[in-house]
């Protein structure tokens, strides 16, 4: 009877198991494409040698990237044989002092072979030593006749038609040189408008530009030139009123600077905008690229009426008031006017 009763019991027992749900179909996931380099790594036959050293060594100079030469007189495989990202080493066959492609007798081939073997580096280090400027010089000349083949053809291009084609004036600027060229088309115009300066800065700040023309400025006058009265032994010059005569060592122009007025700003973008800034060094660059050195021009930032901070003296150094520029007399009742006195001399123009 019991045991009848326990096989009575095990069909009731697996009746009352739930089923097993199925399994969600899983999609596997997309893989990533290889990279440029990664794909070296793996097929460094498919690739020339002057793409090679444009991935692996960017930007560098082909000379500075190390070459090394196969010990082997088989047929190659291709310009390259092997990459080495850490050290940036490139095995290849094709060029150099010894390997298929080498320019020494065979004899020399088989005599470093020899001694790799014996587990001495020494004369192949040697050889490469000897030939690898020689390498990356054929590899430049490459580049250079191929222009497709340049990575860094339309950079060069386009610093050039913006001015910066020479190669020290590119690094003397603050601004990142990806930031200028990003306005080349702007900056290589002939006509240089106050509407491409305002829509330059515009991009670059994130806010409403106005370009007030004729602001004027003091122009300082050349001792020579400043009105003299005549004196014994000397005689006056620019003495004639309403003519030539100026009181005075500077006169007031009102074409010799323009103003870029900027808002209304909230607080944190307007000290984004004070001398000292990376932003303030980046926009008197971009402007200065823009309307020459010759012209001058100011900053002029207003801030919202709500953000105006109350006056506030601290410490030097612990970001208190600004005098001319963050320091603002406030009264009680609610300011309505934004405030648009501060003007912002280029520090580096």
């Amino acid at each position: 009877m019991n045991a009848a009763s326990d096989d009575d019991t095990v069909p009731a027992a697996l009746a009352a198991a739930p089923e097993p749900e199925p399994e969600p179909d899983l999609e596997p996931a997309p893989q990533r494409a290889p990279s440029a380099l990664q794909r070296l790594q793996r097929e460094p036959t498919r690739f020339s040698i002057d793409q090679a050293v444009a991935v692996l060594a960017p930007g560098r100079d082909p000379v500075d990237v190390a070459y090394i030469s196969s010990p082997r007189l088989g047929a190659p495989g291709g310009e390259v044989v092997q990459a080495r990202p850490e050290t940036s080493e490139l095995v290849t066959p094709t060029f150099g002092l010894i390997g298929p492609g080498g320019v020494l007798p065979r004899q020399y081939t088989a005599r470093v072979d020899a001694e790799l073997r014996k587990r001495s580096t020494a004369l192949r280090a040697f050889l490469e030593l000897l030939g690898r400027r020689f390498t990356g010089l054929f590899v430049k000349a490459g580049a250079k006749h191929r222009p497709t083949r340049d990575p860094q053809l339309a950079e060069r291009v386009q610093a050039a038609v913006v001015g910066l084609g020479t190669p020290h004036l590119a690094p003397s600027l603050t601004t990142p040189l990806s930031a200028v060229l990003y306005h080349a088309g702007g900056l290589a115009a002939r006509s240089r408008s106050v509407e491409r300066l305002r829509g330059m800065l515009s991009e670059e700040t994130g806010a409403k530009v106005e370009i007030v023309e004729f602001a004027g400025g003091w122009v300082r006058l050349p001792e020579n030139e400043q009105s003299r009265l005549a004196a014994p032994g000397q005689p006056g010059c620019y003495v004639q009123l309403g003519v030539d005569a100026a009181i005075g060592s500077q006169v007031w122009d009102p074409p010799a600077r323009f103003l870029v007025r900027l808002g209304p700003l909230n607080l944190h973008d307007f000290n984004a905008l004070l001398p000292g800034t990376p932003l303030h060094a980046r926009l008197v660059e971009l402007t200065r690229l823009h309307v020459g050195p010759e012209q001058d021009f100011a900053f002029n930032p207003t801030l919202f009426a709500a953000e105006v901070p109350p006056l506030q003296l601290t410490a030097a150094g612990t970001g208190g008031a600004r005098l001319g520029w963050t320091s603002w007399l406030t009264a009680a009742r609610p300011r309505r006017v934004p405030a648009a006195a501060a003007m912002l001399q280029p520090m580096n123009a």
